[in-house]
């Protein structure tokens, strides 16, 4: 008999193998709350990530340079709130018989969402080590970060979860339907070694050394904090507009964390597949909850996003709307800005 490192799903039991609304009928307590929660994760996250697409081609206040890597991360989470999440529902529905009915379209499913997931994750990181170079090392911010510099990132952030899917071709790890989390996803059997290397090098490492830049940011601030509160000039207000961009991808690298690490810990702890239906199967839809936040982040965080979002919708509720008439939402929230003391100066402008 096989190794447990190496034994793959097609030799667990066929009690395992759910066909059209089996498991739907078999186990209601866990497959109607995933589906709820994945169709709600579905639609507002692919509205979401179009809403941050849309507002990056359209409000300058909101292209940068790290725009480049926010739009790599909401088409990275696209993928995932547009395809994988429906197919996620089409999995708990029709069972595995379904995709074993189309030829290599399970893998195809879970090889692109490994390479998604990389490209977020990836994308998270490059906006974390651009926030600390930009507030701890300015001098070295427009030698380092280029249009061109980040686009060939985010390329080889492609590249490189490509390379990953292709081992699969060595027969170092698989892509196949999970019985267990009902989804077409990496195949965490089937070379469990590898298995627990991939959680390691590609979610806890990057994780630690994001979570090193964002400790760095919060040192350096602390240190200069009197000096910021004391100084009223240009360069203060516009460090300050700095932290708080870098406090909103924070949140979106904490949101990331706490719906993956889960994860990253039950595939190198089940190394026998002993766990349940009811822990893989929410495991895994809660992993792939962040790509649906992040545009929350933005609106809630990030004074730039929230207004060019505000004059996206009031474009789409009325076709004849022009940015900045008076009584609309977004010109209403500038007024509010504006208004007050002159000890509260105008940040907008300030393109971080």
């Amino acid at each position: 008999m096989a190794d447990n490192s190496t034994t793959p799903f097609t030799s667990f039991d066929d009690d395992d193998l759910f066909g059209r609304y089996e498991f739907l009928q078999k186990n209601p307590h866990i497959a109607i709350p995933c589906i709820i929660m994945v169709s709600i994760a579905s639609l507002a996250g692919t509205f979401g990530n179009i809403l941050i697409l849309t507002a990056v081609a359209t409000h300058k206040k909101v292209r940068n340079i790290e725009s480049v890597f926010i739009v790599n991360l909401a088409m990275s989470d696209l993928y995932v709130t547009a395809i994988a999440d429906p197919l996620s529902i089409v999995a708990k529905l029709e069972g595995e018989k379904f995709f074993n009915s189309v030829p290599g379209l399970c893998k195809t499913i879970g090889s692109l969402c490994t390479i998604s997931c990389i490209g977020s994750l990836m994308s998270i990181g490059s906006l974390s080590f651009n926030r600390y170079i930009r507030i701890c090392h300015q001098n070295l911010y427009s030698k380092l970060f280029t249009k061109r510099s980040c686009i060939c990132l985010c390329v080889g952030f492609y590249i490189f979860g490509v390379f990953l899917v292709l081992l699969n071709l060595a027969k170092i790890g698989d892509h196949q339907f999970d019985r267990k989390a009902i989804l077409c996803i990496w195949d965490r059997m089937a070379t469990h070694n590898f298995t627990i290397v991939f959680s390691v090098v590609l979610v806890w490492i990057p994780m630690i050394l994001i979570g090193v830049f964002y400790s760095l940011i919060y040192f350096y601030v602390a240190r200069h904090k009197s000096n910021t509160m004391l100084s009223t000039n240009n360069n203060s207000l516009q460090k300050s507009v700095k932290v708080q961009v870098a406090k909103t991808f924070f949140i979106i690298y904490a949101i990331f964390s706490v719906c993956w690490i889960p994860y990253a810990l039950a595939i190198a702890a089940d190394h026998n597949n002993s766990f349940s239906h009811e822990a893989h199967t929410y495991i895994a839809m809660w992993a792939h909850l962040h790509p649906s936040i992040n545009w929350i982040v933005y609106y809630t965080t990030h004074r730039n996003f929230r207004k060019a979002f505000n004059d996206i919708l009031c474009r789409c509720r009325n076709p004849k709307w022009k940015r900045g008439e008076p009584g609309t939402a977004s010109n209403s929230e500038s007024n509010n800005a504006t208004a007050g003391t002159s000890s509260q100066p105008e940040t907008s402008h300030i393109n971080e």
